[in-house]
């Protein structure tokens, strides 16, 4: 997994939560707009992009941690609220709202991605945006990620319960060392209730000395298993945090909630799966739902990203659909392709990008758009990429025409290497060559290149997923090092 720093951050597929009038799913293609409600992850700019949604910000006020803000203080990978309207394609966002999930110290870090917050399990993948800009990178290994985070640091995350007591990362934000007086904060489920002390994850909670607000009088009004905000101003110390403040948050309960005959659109990650109990149910960001007769689950597995479409009946919760919303991490024919931009396509509706002998479709809607250059744009989209001089790395799946690709996400690099990389399952070109196949539809000239491990030519199959690197000679890429992957 690789992670970067970025003064954009970068990011995502965190809980998405819409309300509207009639359904506003980013496959959704009608005219007709409605009044939205809609809670998701912003995955670029050029206005702002949130469920498939290009919400314009003429006159619209925003508010980020209950402070007045503006569009500049907005990142890739924040889970918003928008108030405003929509055609499930386009939409004009009357408020815009961001409260982080956590904000507090690093307890732990974990090798191989993920850490420790208050006491919070705080999962990451390749979806988690990270600006860490301010870091060392400690592991001398040229990429900056959590595992340089050092024990008291203090961050921001912005993410969504995994239902199993932790936060899974969409944004996380390195705000320096905690200086012992800031006010740090987190989220959680009341467990373990004592007289004094609850636990949220593994942090215990020291409840005697704190003051109760929005909805809470006193601390008898506590009950496990409510949803509540706790505020300090010292770190853990020996696992335990003292509390200054606890509020309930979401009235005390997270998950989906509405009046009658709302149609809800949730995003998150499956958490729990049962297929014994009539009927069957799913749990999804710590919620747990019925399924209903005749929708079919099968395909889907626990620590999925996907996406129901609820509506409220009868007061409660009925899924009606169910999609799969993963980065696409494991789909079948991704690619990754690094090197500097041919050219590019910003026609609305026939958008693309032109790189490594590789021509991609661009959905601005749909694609997460990160920016790790030098001196990184706000709002990078398409039309910011300079051909001939910006390099960039495009993660990719096939269309669903099967005759192309098109991107899941466009990340401008630093580097201005001139090399080419491109990561993909092999197919054999059809010359009789026995050196030279195709990946991506590049053909490709192995007969001089490196293998990574013991690996040789022969372990170049149809299928088989490999990275090469190299550069072009008469439209044929000449590969000078070989990965093949696990």
């Amino acid at each position: 997994m690789k992670f970067k720093t970025n003064t954009l951050t970068a990011a995502i597929l965190g809980a998405m939560i819409g309300v509207a009038g009639c359904s506003s799913d980013s496959n959704n293609t009608t005219d007709t707009t409605s009044a939205a409600n809609v809670s998701g992850k912003i995955t670029g700019f050029g206005s702002v992009y949130v469920d498939g949604v290009e919400f314009e910000t003429d006159g619209t006020s925003i508010t980020i941690d209950g402070m007045p803000a503006t569009e500049d203080d907005l990142r890739v990978g924040m889970l918003v609220h928008i108030e405003g309207s929509d055609d499930g394609r386009n939409g004009n966002a009357t408020n815009i709202t961001f409260e982080d999930e956590v904000e507090g110290v690093v307890t732990q870090t974990v090798a191989g991605g993920g850490l420790q917050v208050m006491g919070l399990s705080i999962t990451t993948d390749g979806t988690t945006n990270l600006d860490l800009k301010d870091l060392t990178d400690t592991n001398t290994d040229g990429v900056i990620d959590t595992a340089d985070l050092a024990l008291g640091d203090e961050v921001e995350i912005s993410g969504y319960p995994d239902g199993n007591g932790g936060v899974h990362a969409t944004y996380i934000e390195f705000e320096g060392q905690h200086n012992g007086t800031d006010e740090i904060e987190v989220k959680g489920t009341i467990a373990s209730l004592m007289a004094t002390t609850f636990m949220i994850g593994d942090m215990t909670v020291d409840f005697s000395g704190a003051t109760f607000e929005d909805g809470l009088t006193q601390a008898s009004d506590l009950v496990e298993g409510m949803y509540v905000e706790v505020e300090a101003n010292t770190a853990p110390v020996a696992g335990v945090l003292t509390a200054t403040k606890i509020e309930l948050e979401d009235g005390g309960s997270y998950g989906v909630d509405g009046d009658e005959g709302e149609e809800i659109e949730v995003e998150g990650m499956i958490s729990a799966i049962d297929t014994t109990s009539t009927p069957n149910t799913i749990t999804v960001n710590g919620q747990t739902f019925d399924i209903p007769e005749g929708l079919d689950i099968s395909g889907f597995a626990v620590g999925d990203m996907i996406d129901l479409d609820i509506e409220i009946v009868g007061g409660v919760a009925t899924i009606h659909e169910i999609e799969d919303e993963s980065h696409d991490d494991d789909h079948p024919g991704k690619i990754e392709v690094e090197a500097v931009v041919t050219s590019t396509d910003t026609t609305v509706g026939s958008s693309s990008i032109t790189l490594g002998g590789v021509t991609i479709s661009v959905d601005p809607a749909k694609v997460i758009m990160l920016d790790y250059s030098a001196t990184p744009d706000q709002f990078f989209n398409l039309g910011s990429i300079v051909a001939g001089t910006d390099r960039v790395e495009v993660e990719a799946i096939p269309n669903e025409a099967g005759d192309g690709y098109i991107a899941i996400s466009i990340e401008r690099e630093t580097s201005v290497e001139t090399y080419v990389e491109i990561e993909g399952p092999v197919s054999v070109s059809n010359d009789g060559v026995t050196d030279t196949f195709s990946v991506a539809g590049v053909t490709v000239d192995l007969s001089t290149a490196v293998f990574n491990d013991a690996n040789t030519i022969a372990d170049v199959v149809a299928d088989v997923e490999i990275s090469v690197k190299g550069s072009f000679d008469n439209g044929v890429l000449v590969v000078t090092e070989v990965e093949i992957k696990d």
